[in-house]
């Protein structure tokens, strides 16, 4: 793929953007981290290296119980640092994606970008390779992978110049994605899923069958999540420009049902197939978002 942000020059008012937006990255990251004071998750780059003899003192909580369900033995899993590790952020920036604009919490786009630019920071500031890709129903743009520390602001400006539009294609980018890759890494994705869903597992399915890591946070706003609407509007899809009139209260109990029956197929999906899978809206700050994520990820590999 190539490297798109080679040849963007930012204007004044883009450079302001980055900073802002690499400030917002860097509180994420600082909050998460006091979370993790309090929390049993670890970051991204260890995995399970052997079992030792516990000894009094040592944490319980890194008492292998499988074993000890075995065998009566209490031994602690101890891990090691893995070195090279390489992520790949896709970033869906789809005409829904533009839901929220100029409200309190912001876009779903705006959301996903924070979670980007703070899980790269994170990431970035570990040594490891961070990659970016956006999906933009067309051939996309493309941030490669890099570990340095300067990288975070190529990542950052091809954020904070994306403008949501189009429609939905992250099924396809997840396929031109998987066709890239060279060697095992962690992906990434976010996005609000509003495209027809067996496309994306049967993507998502083929990249973890070949011993990739992934983790898919689908976020949506507050309205799509609780759908508070009491009077009769006009619904449009901003992608298909399908309009619907429909009083809310008529239709609200349907729409809550076939959204959690959607969100329920993906979290089924995804524990299939050992995908971390992270449902959230954009009124949940970043920080609680992206712990729930270590957490969960935490959990998949101490098992």
């Amino acid at each position: 793929m190539e490297n798109n942000t080679k040849k963007q020059v930012f204007t004044p008012e883009v450079m302001e953007k980055i900073a802002r937006l690499e400030v917002r990255a860097r509180m994420v990251v600082e909050g998460l981290l006091d979370g993790f004071h309090r929390s049993p998750a670890r970051g991204f780059n260890v995995e399970f290296l052997e079992h030792r003899q516990y000894y009094p003192g040592d944490d319980i909580r890194h008492i292998d119980w499988k074993v000890y369900a075995r065998s009566g033995r209490h031994v602690i899993k101890q891990y090691e640092v893995e070195t090279n590790l390489q992520a790949r952020l896709l970033l869906d920036s789809s005409a829904s994606m533009d839901y929220g604009a100029g409200t309190g919490s912001g876009s779903k786009l705006e959301y996903c970008g924070v979670l980007s630019a703070a899980l790269a920071y994170l990431m970035l500031k570990q040594g490891d390779a961070v990659g970016l890709t956006i999906a933009d129903g067309g051939a996309g743009k493309h941030v490669e992978p890099v570990a340095a520390r300067g990288h975070l602001y190529r990542i950052l400006g091809a954020i904070e110049t994306t403008d949501a539009g189009g429609a939905a294609g992250i099924a396809e980018q997840l396929r031109r994605l998987g066709e890239t890759l060279k060697r095992r890494c962690i992906l990434l994705v976010f996005s609000d899923l509003l495209e027809e869903p067996e496309p994306i597992m049967e993507q998502l399915k083929w990249i973890r069958g070949r011993g990739n890591e992934i983790a898919l946070f689908h976020v949506l706003h507050e309205d799509e999540a609780g759908f508070p609407f009491t009077r009769a509007a006009r619904f449009v899809d901003p992608e298909s420009a399908l309009k619907m009139i429909a009083d809310p209260t008529a239709v609200k109990s349907a729409y809550m049902k076939n959204l959690h029956d959607f969100i329920d197929s993906y979290g089924e999906f995804c524990t299939r197939v050992d995908i971390d899978f992270v449902s959230t809206v954009t009124s949940t700050s970043p920080e609680e978002t992206i712990l729930r994520y270590l957490k969960k990820r935490d959990r998949r590999k101490r098992k």
